[in-house]
């Protein structure tokens, strides 16, 4: 990155584009380049581990001491950004359509959506299609316990008890319901806490809107807290192999079991 560039950033909130060119894992560095050159940044624990070379990005530059740090870091590949913009437009009219009709109750099929998971992969609500899915709710900032940390320990003892029963069609999907904080690289951090399968559980992130219309048609109410930072109250749903929410539950004091007799059930229906 040019000199005159980096003399240019403010102490906190520069945003930038650009691809990674190189990665220094046991330094906690990247290398970006963009149109005006190459400049090296420090990162998180979580974006470390999931940035390449060649990956295109962008994020906030932020001062750490005499270094720069990136931070807010979400992908930024322009075909990828034009698939998540398109498919949250389509969510958006459609939640404006339904109108008071907008909460899908149970025997209603879930809408097309697209966000980031833990990996900084794109992913579409389309591939769950021929999957049974278990989706909920929860930020990584959360510090009620009784909240978003208790449902996540069911997700992960849900998503063991799916792998004892080798039942490899079941997903798990938690949506934030901090979009701004929750990037790619704070999930996988997250995962890596909370012993999170990611080839079975995907946490995802993205534009406040999507994440907005999500909540609306999925039934989850929450609004900005000084104190919590997110007050919001929890639903978990289950979805079957046509898309369709065929069961769901309050709160995050579930038992795991409910979900496995529920889809061991709606196996059985002919």
């Amino acid at each position: 990155m040019a000199l005159g560039l980096l003399l240019g950033f403010s102490a906190h909130g520069a945003s930038i584009t650009g691809v990674v060119t190189s990665t220094d894992p046991e330094a906690y560095r990247i290398t970006l380049v963009t149109g005006d050159g190459e400049q090296s940044f420090l990162v998180g624990r979580g974006d470390r581990s999931i940035l390449a070379e060649g990956d295109t990005i962008s994020g906030k530059v932020v001062r750490q001491g005499d270094a720069w740090r990136l931070e807010s870091i979400f992908p930024a590949d322009p075909e990828q950004v034009a698939v998540l913009q398109r498919l949250g437009d389509q969510l958006q009219r459609d939640t404006l359509r339904r109108g008071k009709k907008v909460f899908r109750a149970v025997g209603e099929r879930i809408p097309r959506f697209a966000l980031w998971d833990q990996r900084g992969d794109l992913f579409l609500s389309d591939s769950l299609r021929g999957n049974y899915a278990v989706i909920n709710f929860v930020f990584t900032r959360c510090a009620m316990q009784e909240m978003c940390p208790a449902a996540t320990r069911r997700m992960v003892d849900l998503s063991r008890a799916l792998d004892r029963r080798e039942w490899d069609d079941v997903k798990l999907v938690s949506i934030t319901l901090d979009p701004d904080y929750d990037t790619p690289g704070i999930w996988a951090a997250y995962a890596e806490d909370m012993g999170v399968d990611s080839g079975r559980h995907y946490l995802l992130g993205g534009p406040n809107e999507t994440v907005e219309n999500l909540k609306q048609q999925l039934g989850v109410l929450a609004e900005p807290d000084a104190a919590q930072i997110v007050r919001h109250t929890m639903s978990t749903a289950l979805i079957d192999p046509s898309g369709k929410i065929i069961y769901r539950i309050p709160g995050s004091h579930w038992d795991p079991e409910v979900f496995l007799k529920q889809i061991e059930k709606n196996r059985t229906i002919p």
